[in-house]
């Protein structure tokens, strides 16, 4: 019997909101019912001496006449009034009327909401001029550079609204528009975090297909707070200009390197380049022209004299044109013919393991320098894994060739491209493994973590040494003490969590049970480098480490000469695994392996197989 009495509640609502606004809009259409007998009144003097005329147009008859006309012009004056009323009364107290401004910026019809996120973004990119008070330097800086912070959130909310007063006087929603009051909320802030960058070097790029200067550029150290307490600081109140200028200590470092010598050093390699660069071998002579030379052009500062540039040639880049223009594969058929490296090397996907791209690159570089364009030989590489070929399989699919090198053994496999985050192979890689000392990866992200979130310093004491020398010998000995000190110290749990957040979901760690996936060790390797997951400063230190840890028969070993390996090993009784970034001439990859049963020697050879079928 509850629902009839549901529905009547609801029906009394209804019959109430429909009487609540009909007695909102009687007096409305009272008034305007009046207006005629108002108008008649008004003008009764004049009606009884001005007796209006008839015209006819048609069948339609109309009072015309200089009374009927003025009474004319004042219901439509009064009506425009009433009618700019009821739309200032009605207009939405959230949102701006439609010629609003806020700060200089048109946010007419906008929510405050809208016009905050619509504000927050544009004022975070206005220039901020600031001026050292030491050297007179001038530096430009976006606002979201320089260390402001921008929420419109409360200055746009409170200056949306519309007072009772200016909702009932007419037309004033033609003059409170223009909203730039200092008696509204600030919207500008500053971080806590020191605002800095290193002077930068003047030098060569490749933009665009053409060889350019890079201007240098002064280094700086400031606190952002300190733009609002300068002596001699203005802020814009309009959407032009800079949002803020001011002169404060900034802790100015100059370049070495300055723009004249970067532009001498473009002069050099132009010269030199001229019309392309030709590469010999034995009697071989190929030419690469300029234009797919130029991409591999770089300098960096002299190691000796920080004033002075160097010619770098980018090694894979320039692999990359030997290979595709067929020089690599010419060349490595001279080389083999010659019986320098065996026959199986004059084949396209193999030639260019054949050829020392550092060597060369260094001779191309060392030739542009010189200003004179001269023949570059190519350097033949003494290759260091020609083992790793024996019984190699050469059939199927990666797959198939992978299952049949590691036999009964238990493996798993994962590939991705770092560049793109595609995944190039995925074999068991969700399969959960005990992970050997493979877990110490993710111990590492968790003492990066606790650095960066200013809990620690790389100074800090664990297990009777730093934290930079307890990481170091984790990661390059893959020493136990460490890891299991931090463990003991933060607990096998928040290590698991902080897994978990990075989106390595299937790692879990206690004590004894140490488990995780390819997937995950690949996924903690891609967050490393793309620096989602840390900051430059802190991968670079763990790449290093990952560079020069000592256990390299695995996968280091499989890649050999044709790439960078920075990778960390587990291995446990049967169990051998390796978890590694390689930088190689076909791209940059996130590439694990981990097996049951199998040997170094499979594991080098299966990286050596998937590098050769990427």
């Amino acid at each position: 019997m509850a629902e009839p009495s549901v529905q009547a509640s609801g029906k009394q609502r209804k019959q109430q909101a429909q009487r609540t606004v009909a007695s909102t809009l009687r007096p409305v259409w009272k008034a305007l019912r009046a207006v005629p007998k108002v108008l008649h009144n008004l003008s009764a003097k004049d009606y009884g001496k001005h007796t209006p005329t008839k015209r006819r147009f048609g069948k339609v008859t109309v009072l015309s006449g200089g009374v009927y006309t003025r009474r004319r012009i004042v219901v439509v004056c009064f009506g425009a009034v009433l009618l700019v009323e009821l739309f200032q009364l009605f207009w939405p107290s959230d949102r701006f009327y439609p010629l609003a401004t806020l700060d200089g910026y048109a946010v007419g019809g906008q929510s405050a909401q809208q016009a905050a996120s619509k504000l927050n973004a544009a004022v975070a990119q206005r220039d901020v001029t600031l001026t050292d008070t030491t050297t007179s330097t001038k530096v430009t800086l976006t606002a979201k550079q320089a260390g402001i912070t921008v929420d419109y959130t409360a200055r746009a909310k409170e200056a949306a609204s519309h007072s009772f007063a200016e909702r009932i006087i007419p037309f004033s929603w033609l003059f409170v528009h223009n909203t730039s009051s200092d008696s509204l909320p600030n919207a500008l802030g500053s971080s806590k975090q020191q605002t800095q960058s290193d002077a930068r070097n003047a030098a060569v790029r490749a933009v665009d297909g053409t060889l350019q200067t890079v201007d240098a550029r002064v280094g700086y150290a400031f606190n952002a707070t300190d733009i609002f307490k300068a002596a001699d600081y203005t802020r814009s109140s309009s959407a032009k200009g800079d949002l803020v200028t001011a002169t404060l200590e900034m802790n100015v470092t100059q370049p070495t390197a300055v723009n004249d010598t970067a532009q001498q050093m473009l002069n050099t390699i132009n010269q030199a380049l001229g019309d392309g660069v030709t590469f010999t071998y034995g009697d071989g002579s190929w030419t690469i022209s300029a234009s797919d030379i130029i991409p591999t052009i770089s300098t960096t500062v002299n190691a000796d004299d920080n004033t002075k540039l160097d010619v770098t040639i980018g090694s894979v880049k320039l692999m990359n044109r030997l290979k595709s223009q067929g020089i690599a594969l010419q060349a490595a058929q001279k080389v083999a013919d010659a019986n320098v490296v065996p026959a199986l090397f004059a084949v396209k996907g193999r030639a260019s393991r054949a050829i020392d791209a550092t060597t060369t690159a260094n001779a191309v570089a060392a030739m542009l320098a010189s200003g004179q364009n001269s023949p570059v030989a190519i350097t033949m590489n003494q290759v260091d894994n020609l083992e790793l070929y024996d019984g190699l399989p050469t059939t199927g699919s990666t797959e198939d060739k992978l299952k049949q090198l590691f036999g009964d053994a238990t493996y798993s496999v994962a590939v991705y491209d770092l560049k793109t985050g595609e995944s190039k192979l995925q074999i068991n890689a969700d399969t959960v493994t005990t992970s050997a000392s493979t877990y110490k990866l993710f111990v590492a992200y968790s003492m990066i973590h606790a650095v960066e979130t200013g809990q620690l310093t790389w100074d800090s004491s664990l297990n009777g040494m730093t934290l930079s020398s307890c990481m170091a010998t984790m990661i390059v000995n893959s020493d136990n003490d460490c890891p299991e000190a931090w463990l003991s110290r933060y607990g096998f749990d928040a290590v698991t969590q902080q897994a978990h957040e990075i989106g390595a979901n299937n790692t879990n760690f206690a004590v004894g049970d140490m488990r995780t996936t390819a997937n995950d060790l690949a996924t903690v390797l891609k967050g490393f480098y793309n620096n989602t997951i840390a900051n430059t400063d802190s991968t670079d230190r763990l790449f290093q480490l990952m560079e020069t840890q000592v256990y390299r028969d695995g996968i280091p070993t499989g890649i050999g000469s044709d790439g960078v390996v920075q990778d960390k090993v587990g291995f446990l009784d049967g169990l051998l695994h390796d978890a590694a970034i390689v930088r190689c001439d076909k791209g940059d990859y996130a590439m694990v392996i981990m097996t049951d049963g199998s040997s170094w020697y499979k594991i080098a050879q299966a990286s050596l197989l998937i590098y050769e079928d990427l």
